[in-house]
Parts: structure tokens; sequence; C-alpha cells
């Protein structure tokens, strides 16, 4: 499904102004978290946006996916970036529903293990990811997984709205099928505290933030270029209470902070 998606994965979501917003929520949740020329593993990278992001400030980071046209994408971003930049970033393949089998050098000590926008939920078993996680950072080194939710409060009241009750609920079984040109993919909708649960003997829970509790989702992208001031103002606002409960569960996504706990003496 990412091989089908790549061609036009930044024009519909990265490049729009929604997408910019809710990116550089993300962005900076994980930059607050780093410390100086941190080492990191993206999983999912997409078409690098994130990867060169952070490579431009300081840091050093492993990027990968599971689609070669995604990993095409981020190197024809990176040929353009400066020669520091370029040093700065390494692509990989990796699956994560078995990253081991990647067999990737040199990654262990991280700072940060990150996937952004629910490369994960392709995932039906996050465990093996979470072990292979857990391996690979320092003590104290965080997980940071932003996941589509179960419960997205735009896609739910716009898809009835137009009287498609089918796609408003879609997510609610923790379960659905999407194609794409063809391709079809399963994806699963795990809870926080399913997550929590799964990673308890390896990482203690720090935080969970709402992405787009205020900002609808990028198949209502179309309402915020309409009145970009107004929702400019509810990106701000989403930003200083995406922490609250329950609108860090209502959101297109949620962002969980993981740390690693530190080894038992």
């Amino acid at each position: 499904m990412w091989d089908e998606l790549a061609a036009t994965y930044d024009e519909s979501f990265s490049d729009r102004l929604p997408g910019q917003w809710l990116r550089s929520i993300v962005q900076r949740r994980i930059i607050g978290l780093l410390p100086y020329q941190a080492r990191i593993l993206e999983v999912g990278c997409g078409t690098g946006e994130d990867a060169i992001h952070l490579a431009k400030l300081g840091h050093s980071i492993v990027a990968t996916d599971i689609s070669e046209e995604m990993l095409q994408r981020t190197r024809q971003k990176l040929a353009e970036a400066s020669p520091e930049v370029h040093d700065r970033v390494r692509i990989e393949a990796l699956d994560a529903a078995d990253p081991d089998a990647a067999g990737l050098s040199g990654e262990s000590d991280l700072d940060l293990v990150f996937s952004n926008f629910g490369a994960l939920n392709c995932v039906a078993d996050l465990r093996p990811f979470l072990d292979y996680s857990n391996d690979r950072l320092s003590p104290g080194g965080y997980l940071v997984l932003t996941m589509m939710g179960r419960f997205c409060a735009w896609e739910t009241l716009g898809f009835a709205m137009r009287g498609d009750f089918r796609r408003a609920t879609r997510r609610w079984s923790g379960k659905n099928r999407f194609s794409v040109r063809g391709v079809e993919q399963c994806v699963w909708y795990p809870t926080v505290g399913a997550i929590k649960r799964t990673g308890s003997a390896n990482f203690r829970p720090v935080a969970v933030y709402g992405i787009g509790a205020l900002l609808p989702n990028s198949e209502f992208f179309n309402v915020c270029e309409r009145w970009p001031r107004i929702f400019h103002r509810l990106s701000i606002v989403e930003n200083a209470i995406a922490g609250w409960w329950p609108v860090n569960r209502l959101g297109d996504h949620f962002l969980m902070v993981l740390r690693k706990r530190a080894p038992r003496q």
C-alpha cells in the first residue's frame, strides 16, 4: 500500500498546510525529549520529512521503511540536502512486523526510537517491535509512537454528516481494511491501554497527546484550507490541551511517549 501512496504522499499530506501543522506538533514533542546530538532510529520514515528535519538540528538518524518507493523519495530529498545533513542520515529497509529480520548493525544505546503517523497501525502484533526497541535503546531512552486512534472525532462527525456511517465508525472494531489502487492492507487500531500492557515489562508510560483532535484528518483537509486562520488558532489551542483526557484519545492520531526502564539490580 505504501509503495502505491509514495508518489502522492507529500502532495496529499506533507506539503498541505494542515499536514505541516500536524507534523510540526509531533516534531516539537519529539525534540523536547532529545539530548544534544541524539542517536535516533525512525521506523516508517515515509518520504523522509522528519528524518531530514532532525538531521538539520544536529541529530544522527537511521531512517527506515518497509516501502522501497518511500525510501527512494527519502534518498532523493537527502541528495538535495547539505553535506552535513546527508552524513547524519542513513537509510535502510525495515519491516516493523519482523524488525530483527533486517539485520541492521550499529543500532544500540539509542536515545530515541520513534514512528510517526500510523506506520505501526499496519502491524498486527506490536510485541516484536517493542522488544526490538527495548534491545536498542539506552536505559532511560524514549520510544515515541504516533498512531491512528480507535476513536477520531473529526472522522466520525465528518462522515456521519455525509450520511456515510460505515466510514464514520470504521475504526471502532479495532481493525479495518483499506484498498489503494487495488492493493489491500489491513490496519489495526490498538488502544493506549493495550500498548501500555504489551510494553509494561520494559517501558514506563510518560505521556499521551492527541494529534489532530481539533484539526481534521487528511480526508477533511479542505475544511482547514478554506478557513486557515480559524484552524491555525485551533492548532495552537490543541497544542496546549493535547495531553488532557479525553482530548488525547479523540484525535486522528495519538502520540504516546514511553521510557525504557532502568535494568533491575
